[in-house]
């Protein structure tokens, strides 16, 4: 779901999963503000993922499914993340 195609930018490969919202207004006490989303090449947004305004997905990062980017973070060149809101996304099989 975009609201605003004209403030989304998806950058060469980008990948927006199934049931994701790509969200570039939001209402706060009243006052309507908008900002720019953007997924660089090779980006991924991970099913229902959800991407708030001013928010930016570096290239090849990979944001999890049902994740939330809140608003104005950038999610770092090359990375994964998950969660909600996110956060590194790790091996929970790895050693400690």
């Amino acid at each position: 779901w975009w609201p605003e195609p004209d403030l989304v930018t998806v950058g060469d490969g980008a990948t927006v999963n199934r049931g994701c919202v790509v969200q570039t207004h939001l209402f706060h006490d009243r006052i309507l503000s908008m900002d720019e989303v953007r997924l660089d090449a090779g980006a991924t947004l991970g099913p229902h993922g959800v991407v708030l305004p001013a928010a930016r997905i570096g290239r090849h990062a990979r944001v999890g499914p049902g994740s939330l980017v809140m608003r104005g973070e950038h999610v770092p060149a090359g990375t994964s993340w998950v969660g909600n809101p996110i956060g590194p996304w790790t091996d929970a099989t790895a050693p400690a």
